[in-house]
């Protein structure tokens, strides 16, 4: 029976082995699908948690979990390097030493005031008024891919065309095969180079202006004023005391 099914799969032009590999496809999106939406209901969780809470360090340490998930978000679309970014520059480095910097401190825990809880509905009303301008932003943009969808719909022959002109590409010598560092090295250092420096002064002022806040002069030490001294007469410094 089964060589008789496959004989009729190959007399009919199609592959005996299709119907498997359409169930492990159809699986496989499932279970993105389902990944996908667990770490966007993760980082949502997070992210009110991180306002919400009254304990800063409580805030911290949701938001080190708020860039777990949204790295794990970034590497499931395929972009490895921005996920390791994520993981190593805004929780490796800043949210640790936020961490760090708030449990040294004294800070002391406040509840909820009636003020905050008065402050909910309107806080409410604009999360509301956001997510439907998210929605609104998502719809337009799904919108722009009606005509293909319908292009995809009336042309079967459509799919099979463009599939086999990728497959061509792909198989092409000429292609040009490069990692996504490379690809952000090049384009930051040539398309957006004047950016990039613009940058890095901002951070190099930021870093100046933070030593500069947290720098304290104590009034009663002792200092050398070099210019005073030599400015001074020779004989009005000393005196004989006899």
């Amino acid at each position: 029976m089964v060589s008789i099914a496959r004989c009729e799969c190959v007399r009919k032009g199609s592959n005996p082995f299709s119907y498997q590999q359409d169930k492990f496809d159809n699986t496989n999106n499932i279970f993105m699908t389902i990944l996908i939406d667990t770490f966007c209901a993760l980082l949502i969780t997070c992210a009110t948690l991180v306002v919400q809470s009254s304990n800063p360090v409580y805030s911290v340490l949701f938001l080190i979990l708020a860039f777990f998930n949204a790295s794990a978000l970034v590497l499931l679309s395929g972009h490895d390097y921005m996920a390791a970014l994520f993981i190593v520059l805004y929780v490796g480095a800043m949210c640790t030493f936020f961490l760090f910097a708030i449990m040294i401190l004294d800070i002391k825990v406040e509840p909820i005031s009636e003020k905050r809880l008065k402050q909910a509905p309107i806080n409410t009303i604009i999360a509301i008024v956001f997510a439907l301008q998210c929605k609104n932003i998502l719809n337009e943009f799904s919108s722009s891919f009606a005509n293909v969808e319908l292009l995809l719909n009336n042309n079967p022959n459509c799919i099979d065309y463009l599939n086999y002109e990728l497959q061509y590409c792909f198989n092409s010598s000429i292609l040009d095969y490069t990692t996504q560092i490379y690809s952000l090295g090049s384009i930051l250092y040539t398309t957006y180079a004047l950016q990039l420096i613009i940058a890095s002064l901002i951070l190099l002022s930021a870093m100046l202006g933070s030593i500069a806040l947290t720098l304290s002069r104590s009034t009663t030490a002792k200092g050398q004023h070099i210019y005073e001294q030599n400015i001074r007469d020779f004989k009005l410094t000393i005196t004989n005391n006899v």
